[in-house]
């Protein structure tokens, strides 16, 4: 994700300097779009891993424990089968675009290459989610938040 980031940034500034010269690249923001893509895509399930998503939590932090992992795991369950659809989705469009067998507008690629991370990111997103639900199912965790962990016993002395 970094060497993704740190591509977008420098492309995009030798982008604006070009422009100062009149000149530029065609395929700058063609690049730095589908870069963008697969930075976001990619990050979902690094999200997941590091708890670094948004959870609303609310309603959860108010049940007891026990509940809480069951609206947890259901909680779980639902992004998996989210995770389903958009894997799908996501492998139907590649797929129709290897059928079609065109390029990308101005990077000379096949446009199914490009958008091909779509249900690796997917797949790799259920992967988290499956890993937050054993650990829920485990007790390690009692929600999906980043602030629910299970306490330490040598945190608390």
């Amino acid at each position: 994700m970094a060497v993704a980031l740190a591509f977008m940034t420098i492309l995009t500034f030798i982008q604006v300097v070009l422009r100062e010269f009149g000149t530029g690249w065609v395929w700058s923001l063609e690049a730095t779009t589908y870069t963008f893509a697969w930075l976001v895509l990619i990050g979902m399930s690094y999200g997941v891993r590091t708890q670094a998503h948004i959870a609303i939590d609310l309603v959860g932090n108010k049940l007891a424990p026990g509940p809480r992992r069951i609206m947890a795991l259901i909680a779980v369950s639902l992004c998996l089968v989210y995770c389903g659809f958009m894997f799908y989705g996501s492998s139907r469009f590649v797929d129709g675009l290897i059928t079609l067998g065109n390029n990308a507008r101005d990077i000379p690629a096949p446009r199914w290459f490009l958008t091909g991370i779509m249900p690796v990111a997917f797949t790799l997103l259920a992967l988290r989610f499956v890993q937050v639900g054993i650990r829920i199912y485990r007790g390690e965790l009692t929600s999906l938040g980043h602030t629910t962990r299970k306490s330490d016993p040598a945190e608390s002395a």
